[in-house]
């Protein structure tokens, strides 16, 4: 097993743990230690309400929630797309959007945290 292959599976778990969290409670640990909401908080409720269709409710709890599905839904396209092609390049394909649209990213989550302060999440 290759050290990418290795990769795609931890990702996939991490992916696989994510949505299993989504439908269950479990109390951010930011927010727990620092009593401040992070920029992830309200997402759990966000995808929930995305998964009713209730698309205004989500961006209410978290307004990643949108952006991160869409992101998931191409990634693993991609990912499916590599594994039936035996190729490697999605995770090349997911670092250079990232090298290229991180100022965007950033300031996706600074927004974020602002909402979620302000929405008391």
């Amino acid at each position: 097993m290759t050290k990418k292959n290795k990769l795609y599976i931890f990702i996939f778990f991490i992916l696989s743990l994510f949505i299993l969290l989504i439908f269950l409670k479990v109390p951010c640990v930011f927010k727990s230690l620092f009593n401040v909401p992070c920029p992830g908080c309200g997402l759990t409720r966000a995808f929930k309400e995305l998964f009713k269709l209730n698309i205004s409710k989500a961006i209410y709890y978290n307004i990643l929630s949108i952006p991160l599905l869409v992101f998931i839904i191409y990634w693993l396209i991609l990912l499916i797309k590599d594994i039936i092609k035996k190729e490697e390049k999605s995770l090349n394909v997911i670092l250079n959007f990232f090298k290229k649209y991180y100022i965007l990213i950033i300031i996706l989550l600074i927004i974020s945290e602002i909402l979620n302060i302000i929405h008391k999440i």
